[in-house]
């Protein structure tokens, strides 16, 4: 569980889509914002590294947030201006009340 004070980070989401110029008909696949909330990021320290064979603590996070219908391990976050890809998403006690999700630094 978690405060409201803890969510102080805001997390862009955002999930690749395929566009099409009207002008050239060119097809190219562009990231889209597809929603956006306040988190708590946290870095992966302990015997959460461990379990998530993780190579480098500081490009791995845990990101706890409130429940949000529709996120896929393809997509992926935008925390602070860096690109994050989504290693794993947790609905914490199946209550759709609030979701862990861990991430790892893209760029």
């Amino acid at each position: 569980m978690f405060t409201a004070q803890e969510l102080n980070t805001k997390v862009i989401f955002q999930r690749l889509e395929e566009v099409v110029d009207p002008q050239t008909g060119y097809r190219e696949e562009v990231w889209t914002d597809i929603g956006s909330t306040f988190a708590k990021v946290e870095p992966l320290v302990g015997r959460e590294y461990v379990a998530a064979m993780a190579v480098q603590a500081e490009n791995n996070v845990k990101v706890t947030m409130r429940w949000r219908e529709g996120i896929k391990p393809a997509d992926r976050l935008l925390i602070r201006g860096q690109q994050w890809g989504i290693a794993s998403i947790q609905n914490i006690k199946f209550q759709n009340r609030e979701m862990l999700v861990y991430a790892k630094r893209l760029n």
